[in-house]
Order: structure tokens, then C-alpha cells, then sequence
């Protein structure tokens, strides 16, 4: 007979209410007069809009709605996944079915980039309103089968459930294993009469995390034990208790929450620590509270809040719970309308530094900014108005009620050769209501003044760049100057200095600003001229290939000397400040920001960092370094650092890859910060590490600690980050 290749649109009733279509092509069509059984066979397809069945013999039964496939059965379904079979029977959608020797590929996620399926094999299948399967004699892996050349048939995977029963409820979204037994390799390593696990439809899991384990000074050997649990789609919470060989348990929450116009982030932790106080045993409570949210109210108006508090100086760094110098608490009302932004802010803090009196903290209740903006536009003029009022309170030290304002007209003129040049006038007003303040200026004790500052400013920049471009490269000179008309009244010393211009330190993002120095208590009291030069020179075939390098110097006329005498601006010729980036090849990255001593060209401060990245390894250097702080009569207030960062990553073979890392100093008092090393192996359906950590810290209660972490991971399974 001659072949013949023609196909049939099928409308079939699903349900007293709706129509499904599914239409059947084949190379030979058998059916009875009512076209109610139909049996179609070589090349068979059924096209659905939610699936593709390709077999070799296909029966469908109209009446019954049901359809039976035969030989070669693969089904491509909407969600990207692979059911191939010798033997199909199911209705005409699918949802139910019965299903023998099944092979089924889930989508996974991707592994270095390459696509990634799982693998789920049974004897026979069966399927239950498409959310539920039971599968007998089933096996599991994320592991890809790899085929053996000299035996001619694949190998085992790496890692493997098998189990006699196993259950997927897609509904309850889990898999429970029934007699299961965990291979690796071929050979079964574990048994376990049940286990279960999120379904791999499942975006988060809740479950187990892996241990840390650790050993300090402190607990002695310590284990950490996270568990992560989903509450819904939108909601989360990690949970790690903390068991040591000589404290009490201590508990720890983090709490994710995602909203319809924000988020919230919540962390508690808590212990009752037995102390010997004055040679007695009490109890002691410690803990901690962080808490931040982000919420939209409306596309214009913002409200960000934070509350950051522990209950001792020493709790954070001890228990390891992501320790800072100093916490924030803070409420945040922003609103952006047009050019203008408004804002109404709340702070409070706690310093946590050993040196520090925490009765001097500062409370910032409230502090209100305004910053009202012109369209901007050149060669025309444009305006800028800072406003701002703050209230800074304290239990023991001075106190400021300040109310300052800026207003900013500037006149941008371009021309066609791209010259830019912009002179610009400043209006700055305060009033402060001061009280229990130290007057620096007539060393008077002052407990509660009225003070008012009124001081003009004005500046001329002008810059031009220089473009060039030839077949391979792109190189743009731009040479830049400000000059700057300043007023002895800007640097105003009968206020409290609240911006810590003691730890002023310059470097090149200080330059052609009409302030150097922090916030608005202190303006450069000097007229100076900034000048400086920007090179850039980038390879056109490609974007990381760059050459750019920033340098410049300020030239005032007159001495800062109320600022420390290494701040780099005491002089009339400041320090010579340096920024640049440097990629001469793709896997080379040089950057660092540099000040350069005028007199003798020593480097005072520089923050550095260099990376080397090859094939198969990479080494990454950073370097921070600080002269020391003085203040105006040279005595050393702050001690200077000269810190190396050192990480090296190798990989050993295929999958596995070590790492050692170290930070020190070679000027602090404690030279060495930490060093440690890590060893991991991570393929696409498994992987492992262990991690040592050992620190050193200012800390009297722990000084030194040990962390080790053995981690694996079972892809889709029991999942960690490795």
C-alpha cells in the first residue's frame, strides 16, 4: 500500500464546559465509521498546546477519551521537560496515566554555563490529576551519564537515589522514597526505609543546611546547625542554634519578608551566658536586634527604616554574628518630585569601639534636607539650594541645633570644541543653638549660645578634552582646572565640628569640589586652584581592555592650619593625588587610588588592588596603607596601617579547586588578621569542601578562633553553598 501521510483535528470534550484541540499526524490512519477509535501508526504525533507525543502506534478512543502510545513514546511538555516510554496509557491530556519503563529529564539548572537536566527513571509510572506520581522501582540523579566507549553502554552516575516506591506530590511539592538506598557510583553506600525532599519544582527548599563547626577561645569546639524553612512564597526564616563545648546554646533568627511595594529583614540572636562576677555565678542575657525595611509608597516617596542594638560591646565579634564598630538605627522618610528631593531622617547609634565613651554617642533627632534643582541646561544659568536643619543630642558632651543653607547659580557654557567653562557663586547661611560646647577659639565654656555664619563662595572651571581615534584605539585627554574664591568665615571654629574633619584624609574625588572637607560644619576657609588631568585610552575590540588615569593637586594661598598636619591640604601645594585603572590584558586588572607626598614622593595612603586571573588559577592582592593621623600640633592621634590582603585559587582537576587566603598588617599591633584555606570538588549534581579559618582580633573575651567548615551538597536533594 502506498504510504500516505494526511492528519485529523480532533475536537474533544475534556469537560461539560470547555474544548480542547489536539491535532494527529501519522503515515497511516485506521478508523471505525463514527471516527470514534482511532489507530494511527508510523510517525505518529499529537500536538497539544501544553505537550508534543511522538510514538510509533498511537489508539485513541473518542468516546472514553483515552489514548494509548506505543513503541519509541516521547513527550515534549510546555515546561521543558522529556518523558521518553515504551508504553503510554493516559487520557487525551495527559493528567492521568499509567506509564511503563519511564525516563523522565527535568530541566536543572545550568552547571559552568551548560544546561543541565534531572534524571528520573521507573518500571512503571502512575499519574493522578497530573499532580500526583507514584513510581515503582524508581531511581533519581542530577548526575549526566557518561558513556563508556570500550563497554558500550553508560556508566553509573556519581551519585543516585534508588528506592521501590517513590511518591512525587506536586502539590504538597515533596518526594518521598520508600526502601532507599544511596549509590555512589554503582555501588550502595546508605540505607534508609523513607526519605524525602523538596520536589525539584521548587524554587526554595526547606530543610537542613550544612554544619559549621568551630573552635575559640571562648566555646572551646562549637557547632553551628542552620535550618531553613519556607513559610510561603513570599516569607522565609533561617534558624541556627549554636551548641559549644563550654557556654550555653545561644539561638539565632533571620527573618525575609517580600511585600507588594518593599521588603523586610529581620535578624535576632539570644543566649544566657553563666558569668563569675565578683567570684559569683549569675546569669547574664545577650543578644541582638536588627531589623530594616524598604518600603515604596508611593513611585515618588520612600520609607526605609533600621533598628541595629546588642546588649554589650563584645557580643557581635564574640558569636561571630556579623560584628561592625558602630550600629545604626535609623527612620527614613525620601520623597524625589521633578529636580528636588526632600527627606526626613532619624538616627541613633552604638559604638561598640573599646576606646570609645559611649556617653559621647551622638542622637540625630531629626534632620530634615531639601535639595531644590532648576532644569539644568547649558549656556543657561542654573540654580541649586541645599537646606538643611539638624538636631544632634548627646548624654554627656556638646549639642547642636543647626539650620544651614546653600544656594548654588552656576552658568555652564559649552562650546563646539568641547572647552567647557562654568563659573558658579555659593551663598552659605547657618544658625546653630549651641549648648555644653568648648569654644576652641576663646577656650571658653559655653553652655548654651546662639551663633550665626554668613560667608559667599565663588569658582571658574574649565576643562577641555582632547579626542583622538585611530584603527585600534580610542585615547581621550582631558586636562581640568577650578579655581575657587573662598572666605575666612567658611572654616567656622566657634560651632562643633560634627563632620570629623580630624580624619580628613585627601585623595583624588576631593579635587573640584567647592568643599573638600565632609558635610557643612567646616568649608575651606583657603582660595585655592585645583588642577588635574584625566588620560583614557581603551581598545575599541575590547571593553575591558583600559587604560585610565586620574592625577591632580590643589594650590591654595593660604596655610590650613587648624586641620592635621598630615591631612595632605596644610600647605599651600597640597599632596599629589592619584586614581587609575589598568587592564593591559583581559585576565590583568590593576587599580588604586594613591596620595603621593609633595616633598620627598613617598606614598602616605594608598588603596591598591591587583588581580591575575589564567586559566586554571587566579591570585588577587590588595594593600591598604595610611600614614598615621596627627592632629594641628603633630601629636599622633590614630595609629597608620599597612594591610596586604593575599587570596590564590587553583584548580587541581577537573571539579576540584583549592583556595588559601591570609590579611595582615604589617604596622598594627596584632600583625596577623586571619588565614585559612579551602578545598572543594562541585560538578553538576554534587560537590564538597572543607574550609579553616583562623583569626585574630582586639577582642579580650575570644582573641583568637578556629572555624572549620565540612560542607556538601546533593543537587536538587540536600543543597548548600559550597
Amino acid at each position: 500500500m502506498a504510504k500516505l501521510l494526511f492528519f485529523i483535528i480532533l475536537l474533544i470534550n475534556t469537560s461539560g464546559e470547555s474544548q480542547d484541540q489536539i491535532e494527529i499526524n501519522a503515515d497511516q490512519f485506521t478508523y471505525d465509521k463514527d471516527n470514534t477509535r482511532i489507530y494511527a501508526t508510523g510517525n505518529v504525533e499529537i500536538l497539544d498546546e501544553e505537550f508534543k507525543l511522538f510514538a510509533e502506534k498511537v489508539f485513541v478512543n473518542n468516546s472514553s477519551k483515552v489514548l494509548s502510545a506505543r513503541e519509541n513514546v516521547k513527550v515534549f511538555n510546555k515546561d521543558g521537560s522529556i518523558l521518553k516510554a515504551e508504553k503510554i496509557i493516559a487520557d487525551q491530556n495527559l493528567n492521568n496515566a499509567v506509564i511503563e519503563e519511564n525516563y523522565l529529564y527535568i530541566p536543572g539548572k545550568q552547571f559552568n554555563g551548560k544546561d543541565n537536566y534531572l534524571r528520573i527513571a521507573a518500571k512503571k509510572v502512575e499519574r493522578r490529576n497530573k499532580d500526583w506520581e507514584k513510581m515503582e522501582f524508581g531511581k533519581f540523579t542530577a548526575c549526566k551519564l557518561c558513556f563508556n566507549e570500550e563497554l558500550r553502554k553508560y556508566e553509573e552516575p556519581l551519585i543516585q537515589l534508588k528506592a521501590k516506591k517513590i511518591i512525587h506530590d506536586k502539590k504538597a511539592l515533596n518526594v518521598k522514597y520508600y526502601d532507599v538506598f544511596f549509590d555512589v557510583k554503582g555501588k550502595s553506600v546508605l540505607y534508609l526505609p523513607y526519605f524525602s525532599h523538596p520536589s525539584p519544582l521548587v524554587k526554595r527548599k526547606s530543610g537542613f543546611l550544612a554544619p559549621n563547626y568551630f573552635q575559640t577561645h571562648f566555646f572551646g569546639l562549637g557547632l553551628d546547625v542552620p535550618y531553613y524553612y519556607t513559610i510561603d512564597d513570599y516569607q522565609d526564616l533561617t534558624i541556627i542554634p549554636k551548641f559549644s563545648q563550654k557556654k550555653n546554646p545561644a539561638l539565632f533568627f533571620e527573618h525575609r519578608k517580600n511585600f507588594k511595594n518593599g521588603e523586610l529583614e529581620s535578624e535576632f540572636s539570644g543566649t544566657i551566658e553563666n558569668q563569675e562576677i565578683n567570684q559569683l555565678k549569675e546569669n547574664k542575657k545577650r543578644g541582638h536586634i536588627k531589623t530594616k525595611g524598604s518600603f515604596d509608597l508611593n513611585e515618588n516617596t520612600y520609607f526605609d527604616f533600621q533598628v541595629h542594638r546588642t546588649t554589650d560591646r563584645n557580643y557581635l565579634n564574640t558569636y561571630k554574628y556579623n560584628y561592625i564598630d558602630t550600629l545604626e538605627t535609623n527612620v527614613k522618610l525620601e520623597s524625589f518630585r521633578a529636580n528636588n528631593y526632600y527627606s526626613f531622617q532619624s538616627y541613633l547609634f552604638q559604638d561598640l569601639r573599646q576606646e570609645f565613651n559611649r556617653r559621647n554617642t551622638p542622637k540625630i533627632l531629626p534632620r530634615i534636607k531639601l535639595n531644590l534643582n532648576s532644569d539644568n541646561y547649558t549656556n543657561d544659568l542654573n540654580f541649586n539650594t541645599n537646606i538643611e536643619f539638624a538636631n544632634i543630642l548627646r548624654t554627656d558632651g556638646n549639642e547642636t541645633k543647626k539650620l544651614f543653607l546653600q544656594q548654588k547659580i552656576e552658568f555652564p557654557k559649552f562650546f563646539k570644541d568641547g572647552t567647557l567653562i562654568k563659573p558658579a557663586a555659593y551663598l552659605n547661611a547657618g544658625v546653630y543653638n549651641i549648648e555644653k560646647f568648648q569654644n576652641p577659639k576663646t577656650n571658653t565654656f559655653e553652655f548654651d549660645k546662639i551663633r550665626t555664619n554668613f560667608f559667599p563662595q565663588v569658582s571658574l572651571e574649565l576643562s577641555k578634552p582632547f579626542y583622538k581615534k585611530d584603527q585600534n584605539f580610542i585615547t581621550i585627554i582631558s586636562p581640568k582646572i577650578l579655581g575657587i574664591k573662598s572666605n575666612k568665615k567658611s572654616f567656622f571654629r566657634e560651632i562643633p565640628d560634627e563632620s570629623s574633619i580630624n580624619n580628613f584624609d585627601f585623595d583624588y574625588i576631593d579635587l573640584f569640589n567647592i568643599n573638600r572637607l565632609s558635610g557643612n560644619d567646616r568649608f575651606d576657609s583657603s582660595t585655592r586652584i585645583d588642577y588635574g588631568l584625566t588620560f583614557l585610552k581603551k581598545k575599541i575590540s575590547k571593553e575591558e581592555d583600559i587604560t585610565h588615569i586620574e592625577i591632580g593637586q590643589s594650590f591654595q594661598l593660604d596655610k590650613n592650619k587648624y586641620l592635621q598636619q598630615n591631612s595632605g591640604i596644610n600647605d599651600k601645594f597640597s599632596d599629589i593625588v592619584i586614581n587609575f585603572r589598568l587592564t593591559p590584558q583581559e585576565n590583568i586588572k590593576l587599580n588604586s587610588y594613591l596620595k603621593i607626598n609633595k616633598d620627598n614622593s613617598s606614598i602616605k595612603t594608598a588603596y591598591s588592588n591587583f588581580l591575575i586571573h589564567q586559566k586554571n588559577s587566579f591570585l588577587s592582592v590588595s594593600n591598604i596603607r595610611s600614614a598615621p593621623v596627627l592632629n594641628t600640633i603633630g601629636e599622633n592621634i590614630k595609629e597608620g596601617i599597612n594591610q596586604f590582603s593575599f587570596r590564590y585559587s587553583q584548580e587541581l582537576a577537573d571539579h576540584w579547586n583549592f583556595t588559601s587566603f591570609t590579611t595582615f598588617d604589617k604596622k598594627n599591633k596584632i600583625k596577623m588578621h586571619n588565614f585559612g584555606a579551602k578545598l572543594k570538588y562541585e560538578d553538576e549534581c554534587f560537590g564538597l569542601s572543607f574550609l579553616w579559618t583562623r583569626q585574630f582580633t582586639h577582642n579580650p573575651e575570644d582573641p583568637t578562633s578556629n572555624n572549620f567548615a565540612f560542607l556538601f551538597s546533593i543537587k536538587e536533594v540536600m543543597e548548600s553553598d559550597l
